[in-house]
């Protein structure tokens, strides 16, 4: 089970066209994705059309030029190698005379960085002279 949720909302504006379509930052960084939640509440009816792009290469979906045009629905996705690094975004276009929004939950756990090698340490032993100590009379 995923250690936090983060939850982004990207509104897409009306009036926006499939052929230039908006692209809303998610602020994402760091994170290993065990899942993504989608949702898109009622109302597009087929007006919206969105994906889930991580530095301009589509993830949900992934064939490159498509969209997901959903209403009233949600769905998960359990990523299995998917970048943990920033840079992911909703892009999308509505065609629509009302902005649409889309849900996006990300379930993370921090990233499990392995502790850095540490050099074996190798003791040296010299041999030196020292000089007797002093004897202490009390």
């Amino acid at each position: 089970m995923a250690e936090q949720v983060l939850q982004y909302v990207a509104t897409i504006a009306a009036g926006t066209f499939e052929t230039a379509p908006a692209t809303i930052p998610l602020d994402l960084d760091n994170w290993e994705i065990e899942a993504i939640d989608l949702q898109v509440p009622p109302g597009p009816s087929g007006t919206m059309g969105f994906r889930l792009e991580n530095n301009g290469v589509p993830w949900l979906p992934r064939t490159p030029g498509t969209f997901l045009v959903w209403d009233d629905h949600q769905q998960t996705a359990y990523p299995t190698g998917y970048p943990n690094a920033s840079g992911w975004a909703v892009v999308g276009y509505n065609v629509g005379v009302y902005d649409h929004a889309v849900t996006v939950r990300f379930h993370v756990n921090p990233p499990s960085d392995p502790a850095p090698a540490v050099p074996a340490v190798a003791l040296t032993f010299v041999s030196s002279d020292v000089p007797p100590l002093p004897e202490v009379v009390l």
